[in-house]
């Protein structure tokens, strides 16, 4: 699944990346967001920035396919707005409404994983009608509460994408706590996922808080950049996505990192920040 014609460098729309753009619009090669910006919000920056790619995250959207909820239209909209060249959105087995009620601390009965695999298999067969680009299905670390995993497993996984013939994006902090969540070693973890179909690739920096590894979009450490070597070593992706969004040095520290690591031109960004 050839999309762009070279390897892009992506971070999140923030305000901290709004203030190292303005030093040097070369520091990332596009931006992704979701629908927490607004239509208007998102068109003004495609105004300011006009050349660099919008990418669309769609993230939980995906639950409320087919459920006559609006979000049908309102992913044409996004879509339309941003110019994205694919959507990604997560691989969720939930219902409308069930993980809200889990993460609110009700606890519902674990989804049976074949009824969970059909439902979402349905939805993402139904999101392919609705777009005219390809869909891309991000793999997520299980809940933190006993037995809530089956989807975090790499066969689950791979089932989901080459049954939906979906292209992947690659979640590291969620490869890292899924692993550490099933015991598993992180290599061994990631051996097993269906690289082959590797699109894009999400990075940043989890952290052990209570006992538990926790996906908390924190900057990168050395693990989180090895573990993007290996996984550059095995398979390429068309995009890498810095999901970092708060301290503007922290960003600036990360994104320059991250172009000596994935080959790409830092030169004027190496002088911008000294």
């Amino acid at each position: 699944m050839t999309l762009l014609n070279k390897l892009l460098l992506i971070t999140n729309l923030s305000d901290a990346l709004l203030d190292l753009l303005v030093v040097d619009g070369s520091i990332v090669d596009g931006v992704e967001l979701g629908s927490w910006l607004s239509l208007e919000q998102i068109s003004k920056y495609r105004r300011k920035f006009p050349d660099l790619p919008f990418l669309f995250h769609g993230s939980n959207m995906i639950v409320e396919i087919g459920e006559d909820l609006g979000v049908e239209k309102s992913i044409l909209n996004y879509l339309a707005c941003t110019g994205s060249p694919w959507i990604s959105v997560h691989l969720m087995v939930w219902k409308v409404g069930e993980l809200e009620r889990l993460l609110g601390g009700e606890r519902l009965p674990l989804p049976d994983p074949g009824e969970a695999l059909e439902r979402l298999l349905g939805r993402i067969e139904r999101l392919k009608r609705l777009v005219a680009i390809p869909v891309l299905i991000e793999n997520i670390e299980p809940l933190p509460l006993d037995g809530y995993d089956f989807w975090s497993h790499p066969e689950y996984i791979r089932q989901v994408l080459e049954r939906s013939d979906c292209g992947f994006l690659l979640d590291t902090g969620h490869l890292r706590v899924s692993a550490d969540r099933l015991g598993m070693d992180v290599e061994t973890y990631l051996g097993q996922l269906p690289l082959e179909r590797m699109v894009e690739v999400h990075v940043s920096g989890p952290r052990r808080r209570g006992g538990q590894l926790l996906d908390l979009h924190e900057p990168m450490q050395a693990l989180d950049l090895q573990l993007l070597e290996e996984l550059l070593s095995r398979q390429v992706p068309q995009a890498v996505t810095l999901e970092y969004i708060r301290d503007r040095e922290q960003l600036s520290k990360q994104l320059y990192r991250l172009r000596r690591l994935l080959g790409l031109d830092s030169s004027r960004f190496e002088r911008s920040i000294g």
